[in-house]
Formats: structure tokens, C-alpha cells, sequence
């Protein structure tokens, strides 16, 4: 799978950074955040990983995991301010029962009780991630409620691309696994950050990869003052 590059802005002379570098530090947090909330609320250790991070053109998301008729669960929320950004959160169908199981303690659930499950996760989710970004870039995010659609995955990404139109030349897609004791179920989160939205992230990061680089060296010059004692 080719990747779409992302054009890097140089930090320093020796270091470059980009809107995707920005991005696996946010699906790290957020994956950490949606840990800590899905734990609390079940009671029951719940871990949530993203793994992977593709980068693509928006009209080439379809072809990513070639699920085009398979019919999946997904939960969409978006932000139309300045530093726009829409999100959606998809299961295969299977694997959206799977969810379900996980956040209804495997009861013997009816579908409207399943789609509820599945959207309060995928709020849960989604606003992690939101919480992430906005903690990342000191940016306000006001994100719509949660909306679940049942339909093919072409037909969801197709929906979705038509609403978003030209609010971003990339997506961001997430491969995201949730993990228990006793079982696991994978979807994908996938992000269109608006170009302003890119803009910001690149900005703020330059700032966190230069405290962190200051962090590092008090650190290092931390231990080397206590090894020379």
C-alpha cells in the first residue's frame, strides 16, 4: 500500500516533523484515554490499541481493506469550526457484536440494544480522540453527537466523502483493536483533518518535540551528574 506523503516541516537542521507524526502521538493518548474511560466504566480491564496508521488520499479509502459490500456498523461524528475534522469509527458487522458483547457484559442482547452499546462506545472513542487533539493543539473542539449507520462500507465512506467534499486532502485511518480477557474485536477509526486543523497539529508539535528535546537533555545531564557522584 502506498502511503501519501505528508510534506514535512523542518524543526531543526537535522529534524523534520508532519501532520502524521502529530497523529500517532494523538491515536497514542487517545487509545490511552479510551483505556482508562472503557475500564472505569465496565469495571473490567478493557485495552485499546492503534497499531497501524495509514495515510491516504480521501477517494482511496475504499481500497484500503477491499470490505466494499460488507456490512459494517459505523459511528460518525464531525467538527465544522475553523480547525475542522470529521471522524467515523467502523466494525465489520461480526466484529460490532463482538463490541457489543464487551460493553453489555455478553448478555443476550436484541439489535436496538447492540446499536445502542456500539454508539456509546464509539462516543467514548471519538471523544478521546477529540480530547487528545485538543489537549495536543490548546484548541477548543466542539464535536456533533454521535450518529450510528448500518450499511455497506462503500456506501458509508461514499456518505461520508460527499459531506466532507474538499475539507481535507488526506485521511487518516487508524487500524484500532479492543482487547479483554476473554476476547478482542478490531475496526478502524479514520480522521479527515481539515487543512487547518493539519496546520495547528504541525505548529503545536513543533513546540512538543522542542520540550521534549529540552526534557531529554535535563535528563540526560540529570543522570550524568549522578553517575559522576
Amino acid at each position: 500500500m502506498r502511503q501519501q506523503k505528508l510534506k514535512p516541516i523542518r524543526v531543526s537542521e537535522n529534524v523534520e516533523i508532519t501532520a502524521q507524526d502529530i497523529l500517532l502521538e494523538i491515536g497514542s493518548i487517545g487509545a490511552g484515554q479510551a483505556t482508562t474511560a472503557l475500564s472505569t466504566m465496565l469495571n473490567e480491564k478493557i485495552n485499546v490499541e492503534v497499531p497501524r496508521l495509514h495515510i491516504k488520499p480521501p477517494h482511496l479509502v475504499p481500497q484500503i481493506y477491499e470490505k466494499h459490500d460488507t456490512v459494517v456498523a459505523a459511528i460518525f461524528m464531525q467538527l465544522r469550526e475553523k480547525a475542522g475534522c470529521d471522524l467515523m469509527l467502523i466494525f465489520e458487522w461480526e466484529e460490532a457484536k463482538k463490541i457489543a458483547a464487551i460493553m453489555t457484559g455478553d448478555i443476550d442482547a436484541n439489535q436496538e440494544i447492540e446499536k445502542s452499546a456500539l454508539e456509546e462506545l464509539g462516543s467514548i472513542m471519538l471523544c478521546s480522540f477529540l480530547n487528545a487533539m485538543a489537549n495536543f493543539t490548546s484548541t477548543e473542539l466542539l464535536p456533533t453527537p454521535p450518529i450510528l449507520i448500518l450499511d455497506t462500507f462503500d456506501a458509508v465512506i461514499d456518505e461520508l466523502l460527499s459531506k466532507q467534499a474538499l475539507c481535507s486532502d488526506i485521511a487518516a485511518i487508524f487500524d484500532a483493536q479492543f482487547k479483554r480477557s476473554t476476547s478482542s474485536a478490531g475496526g478502524y477509526l479514520i480522521m479527515f483533518p481539515s487543512a487547518e486543523l493539519q496546520k495547528i497539529m504541525v505548529n503545536k508539535g513543533m513546540k512538543w518535540l522542542k520540550i521534549n528535546k529540552e526534557s531529554s537533555q535535563r535528563l540526560n545531564r540529570s543522570l550524568k551528574v549522578s553517575y559522576n557522584k
